[in-house]
């Protein structure tokens, strides 16, 4: 590990140089000009196959969209799942499922299987955090 600038590092990477990437909670303190130049970096230095993981608290979770992920005054904004699925397509890489993680303990839930239970539920005690992992395109061989 080293301290520094991620986006200098990057730019000192060679291409195809790297098999996986991963930035978990640092999207949200970044302005979007950031964030873009950032992806692009990664898209540049990872190998066809490799991986990137952004991991960031995910704002569909009402307690976190509304609260907790204030707690933190670095934080510039929250970001959508969608928004970093874009992000990361839109730079040629290929995201996967997005993953929802670190829900709140089932003791948490308002009980009840009716539907409205459910989906109260999934935004109130589903995952406090989420993650776009996405993959480089293998190039096709020639025929």
């Amino acid at each position: 590990a080293q301290a520094g600038d991620a986006l200098e590092w990057l730019r000192a990477q060679p291409a195809d140089s790297a098999l996986a990437i991963t930035a978990l909670h640092l999207m949200e303190h970044l302005p979007f000009a950031l964030r873009l130049a950032l992806t692009q970096e990664c898209a540049r230095v990872l190998a066809p196959g490799g991986v990137l993981i952004y991991e960031t608290p995910n704002p569909e979770n009402i307690w976190v969209g509304t609260h907790t992920f204030y707690h933190d005054p670095t934080h510039t904004q929250p970001l959508t799942p969608d928004s970093l699925v874009f992000l990361v397509n839109y730079c040629g890489l290929q995201a996967q499922p997005v993953l929802r993680l670190h829900p709140y303990p089932e003791s948490a839930n308002v009980p009840g299987d009716e539907p409205i239970v459910q989906r109260v539920n999934g935004m109130t005690c589903g995952g406090q955090d989420f993650a776009v992992i996405a993959h480089k395109p293998v190039a096709s061989l020639p025929n």
